[in-house]
This record gives structure tokens, sequence and C-alpha cells, in this order.
């Protein structure tokens, strides 16, 4: 049985406890999250006027990396966008970009006027450019859905885990375990006498644990193989439960895939692997001594001198 206890939470960050899970699903879940959990990204700029000192393609390029609110729920499945089986106007956004300086300034992520007052970017104070009196920059740029694995600015988190960490106190602590206090604030306490009291081995991560364990040896830092603190960090382009609930959907898809492609290959009457080693296998012989010779290059087999 799979037992999840989320014990911290807000719409940028989730961190919770996984047992009863094995490490390639949660590693599965992970690679999902990070690759291809779908955000809406810049992908395509039509310079119309640039007298900035930015080359084009550099302005381009400062455009995509620009983190773009994403409500998957008013979008097209990535699925439907990526087989081009729904409109492609459907699985994008129109932004421009139209200023010219009339004073030294600086252009800012908000200056992108989008044609969906809901889809903009997720932090207004993004630099983008320098401009001097006379200067101007007239663009058109088209945010479209997209997945990481093609290219970083779709990314829409970060996500990974450790083991959950099983701590021991086996004996008194030394003036060397005082050091455990500021690696592992908050999560452990020493007394006068030595003894240590551990509060919560939650607020210290396994790999702080283990460099304790390695300066105090009144401390034994093991692990369970099948307990897990998992975390999601949202970059902003939606809330993190949102893109924990679209990594479950593709993850759940990746699988469907799968066996269908396995009953498709059953189907078709191909032949269990052991029946099929056993029609194709060769029958096992003892070599004769002409065989053995004729390997080696001779008539009469290897001789020993």
């Amino acid at each position: 049985m799979v037992l999840v206890r989320v014990i911290e939470k807000s719409d940028m960050y989730l961190r919770a406890v996984v047992d009863g899970v094995t490490p390639p699903l949660v590693n599965s879940l992970r690679r999902v999250l990070i690759s291809d959990v779908p955000v809406l990204a810049i992908d395509e700029v039509i310079i119309l006027d640039n007298t900035s000192v930015l080359y084009d393609e550099v302005l381009a390029h400062r455009l995509s990396m620009i983190p773009i609110k994403t409500d998957l729920k008013k979008l097209p499945k990535i699925e439907e966008c990526e087989q081009e089986l729904v409109d492609p106007s459907l699985c994008q956004v129109r932004f421009e970009l139209n200023v010219e300086a009339k004073e030294p300034m600086v252009v800012y992520s908000r200056d992108l006027k989008s044609d969906d007052p809901e889809v903009r970017p997720v932090y207004e104070d993004i630099p983008i450019v320098k401009l001097v009196p006379g200067q101007k920059i007239v663009l058109e740029a088209y945010a479209r859905l997209g997945r990481a694995r093609n290219h970083a600015k779709w990314q829409a988190g970060l996500a990974s885990y450790y083991y959950y960490p099983k701590v021991t106190v086996v004996g008194k602590a030394d003036d060397r375990c005082k050091v455990c206090l500021e690696i592992c604030n908050g999560a452990l306490d020493i007394k006068d006498d030595g003894s240590i009291m551990i509060n919560d081995a939650l607020k210290c991560t396994f790999n702080k644990w283990k460099t304790c364990e390695q300066v105090c040896p009144a401390l034994r830092v093991d692990w369970d193989e099948n307990k897990y603190v998992f975390w999601v960090e949202s970059f902003g382009n939606m809330p993190v439960e949102d893109m924990v609930r679209e990594g479950f959907r593709i993850l759940k898809g990746k699988f469907q895939e799968f066996i269908s492609e396995l009953e498709l290959e059953l189907s078709r009457g191909v032949a269990p692997p052991s029946e099929a080693t056993a029609e194709k296998a060769p029958e096992e012989t003892t070599p004769t001594g002409e065989e053995v010779g004729e390997e080696f290059g001779t008539e009469e087999g290897p001789t020993e001198e």
C-alpha cells in the first residue's frame, strides 16, 4: 500500500513523504515533472523594428526564457497539439511589444502585451533591454505549448527526492557533535550531559544527516529503501498542485501506451521468448577433434609442446 503525507505545501512548493513505492516509479514521476509537463513559452518572434543594442537573435532568446502563466484547463492537451489534432492557434497565444524611448529606459517583461489578459509573464520586472532616446522595439511574439524535453524554456519546474533518514542515537555526544547543530539546525538538540535528542528528522536532508554521522560517532544514519521525501518546485507558470496533477496524467498515459503496445504485439501471435529461443537454438554437441582443428587452423587440432 502506498502512503503519502504532505509535510509542506504552498503555491510554488510541495514536499511530501512517500512510503511503499520503489525507486523506479518515484524516479519516473520526477523525470515526467521535469521534462514532460507542458507550459507556454515564446517560440517565434517576428521583429518589425529593432534599433536597440541587442541583435534580433539575442532579443528573441531573452523573450523565450521569460516564464509565462499557463492555465492547462483552458488549453488543449499537449498530445493534441503535438499530433496536430486541434487548430494550432488554440495551442498558442500572441504577444506584442511596442516601445520607443523618449528618455533612457529599461524594457521589462510587463511591457509584453498579450491577446489573452490571463496569459502574461509570471514576473513583471524581468529586464529585457535598455533603450536610449530614439531607440525602439516593435515585434510580435507567439507563445506555444511545449515540453522541456525539447527546450529548457518549456520547463515547468524542478522535482527530486531523497531517502527518508532513519537516525539512531548510539552514544553520548562529544565536542565534534556540536557541528551537527549547525548542519541540521532544529533537527536535534544536545543536552549538557551529552545526550542527543532527535526533534524532527525531516528538518535535515538525508545527505546532511550522513555528514553529521561522519563527524559525530554518537549518531547512526540509515535509510528506508521504499520511503522517500519527494519535493516539487514550480517556476510560477502554474500552481505546483496543477503541475503534479498533470505529471500524473502524463505518466498514466505512458503506462497505458506501453500496455497497448504490449497487447498489440501479443495479439500478432508472437511466440513467447522461451519457445522462440527453443526453436532457434541449435542442438548442443561436443565438438570433435576435426572441428577443433578447423577452428584453430590445423588439421589435427591444437597440440601441446
